[in-house]
C-alpha cells in the first residue's frame, strides 16, 4: 500500500512539473522565429467544431436548470416579473462561463492531452525535432492561442442559447410569456459584466489548453499511463477553472468591477 501511494504521489508530482515546464517552454517559443499562423487557423476551426456541440448542450441544460429554479421560486413568491433579470444576470455573470470552461476542459482539453501524448508515445515529437521543427512552436502554441480565442466565442453563443432555453422552458412549465421574461431581463446588465465574463473565458481557455498540452507533451509510458494522464488533465483543469472563477470573484468584490 505505501508503495502504491508513493507511485500515485510521484505521478501527480510529475504532472505538476510537466505543466510548469510547459509554461516556460511556451513563453520561450511564443515570439521565437516565425509565428505559425496557418496552424493557428487550423486549430481555431478544430476547437470551434469540437467544443461547439458540447457547450451548446450545456447551455440548454443550464437553461433548463434556471427555468426550473426561476419558475418554482417565482411562483412561490409571486416574482415572475423579475425572473428574466435574475436569469440573465446569473448567466452573464457566473453560470455560463463556469459551465463553458468545465465543458471545454472535458472535451477539448482532454483531446489535446491524448493527441499530443500519442505523438510523444509514437516518437512523432522526436521526429519533428530531427527535422529542426520545434514541437512547442508548431503544436502547442497554436492550440493554446486558438483556445484563448475560441472559448469566449463559444461562451457568447452559450449565453444566447441559455437565455432562449430558459424562456422556452419557463413558457412550457410555468406559462411565463416571453414579454414578461424580457420586460426587465437586461435592466441591470452593464457592459463591464459582459466584458469581465469574456476575459475570464479567455483566461480559462489559455490555462486549460496549456495544462492539457503540457501533460501530453512531457508524457512517458504506454496506453495505460496515457489514460491516467488524461484523467489528470481533466481533474487539474476542472480545478483551474474553479480557481480562476474564484479569483475573479474576489477581484470583483475588492474592486467593484462588473458589479451592479
Amino acid at each position: 500500500m505505501p508503495v502504491k501511494k508513493n507511485e500515485a504521489a510521484n505521478e501527480w508530482l510529475y504532472a505538476g512539473k510537466s505543466i510548469i515546464f510547459m509554461y516556460g517552454s511556451f513563453s520561450y517559443w511564443l515570439f521565437k522565429d516565425m509565428f505559425p499562423y496557418r496552424q493557428l487557423g487550423e486549430q481555431f476551426i478544430r476547437t470551434m467544431l469540437e467544443g461547439f456541440a458540447t457547450i451548446m448542450v450545456g447551455a440548454v441544460v443550464q437553461g433548463l436548470f434556471l427555468a426550473w429554479l426561476g419558475g418554482y421560486y417565482g411562483d412561490r413568491f409571486g416574482a415572475y416579473i423579475w425572473i428574466g433579470t435574475a436569469t440573465t444576470f446569473s448567466i452573464f455573470r457566473e453560470t455560463s462561463v463556469l459551465m463553458a470552461g468545465i465543458l471545454f476542459a472535458a472535451r477539448v482539453g482532454t483531446a489535446f492531452t491524448v493527441e499530443i501524448g500519442s505523438m510523444s508515445m509514437s516518437g512523432q515529437l522526436d521526429a519533428l525535432r530531427l527535422m529542426a521543427v520545434e514541437p512547442t512552436q508548431h503544436i502547442v502554441i497554436p492550440r493554446v492561442l486558438a483556445s484563448v480565442i475560441t472559448l469566449p466565442i463559444l461562451k457568447a453563443f452559450s449565453d444566447g442559447l441559455a437565455i432562449f432555453s430558459t424562456m422556452v422552458f419557463l413558457k412550457m412549465w410555468f406559462g411565463v410569456s416571453f414579454p414578461i421574461f424580457l420586460e426587465h431581463a437586461f435592466e441591470f446588465l452593464k457592459p463591464s459584466i459582459i466584458t469581465l465574463s469574456l476575459i475570464k473565458a479567455g483566461i480559462m481557455g489559455f490555462f486549460v489548453a496549456l495544462n492539457a498540452c503540457g501533460l501530453g507533451y512531457y508524457f512517458t509510458g504506454g496506453a495505460v499511463e496515457l489514460g491516467k494522464t488524461t484523467t489528470k488533465s481533466t481533474v487539474i483543469n476542472f480545478l483551474y477553472v474553479m480557481i480562476i472563477d474564484l479569483i475573479f470573484g474576489i477581484i470583483v468584490e475588492l474592486t467593484g468591477w462588473g458589479t451592479v
